[in-house]
């Protein structure tokens, strides 16, 4: 269990520092976006592996979804930090 909430704080780092190369909002949001359908993609793959191997494929889509979805927020959240900083 805490492989697995290692992997995902990793995975959320990774796709922030990804996503922060970036200039413009709607190329820092595509990062979160394609590793969310990544991990989805996955997670079916882990289906057809089946087994104790399908299972830890599945475990690694799950946390691979989870961190681009709270990748995805904190970078539309750090972005509007940074836009109404700008603005004053």
């Amino acid at each position: 269990m805490h492989s697995l909430f290692i992997s995902t704080i990793i995975f959320i780092i990774a796709i922030t520092l990804l996503s922060l190369f970036s200039k413009r909002l709607e190329k820092k949001i595509l990062f979160p976006i394609a590793f969310g359908f990544i991990g989805i993609v996955l997670f079916f793959i882990s289906f057809i592996i089946g087994g104790w191997e399908g299972m830890g494929v599945g475990a690694i889509s799950v946390s691979l979804f989870i961190a681009s979805i709270i990748a995805l927020i904190g970078i539309v959240l750090l972005n509007k930090m940074n836009f109404g900083s700008h603005r004053r």
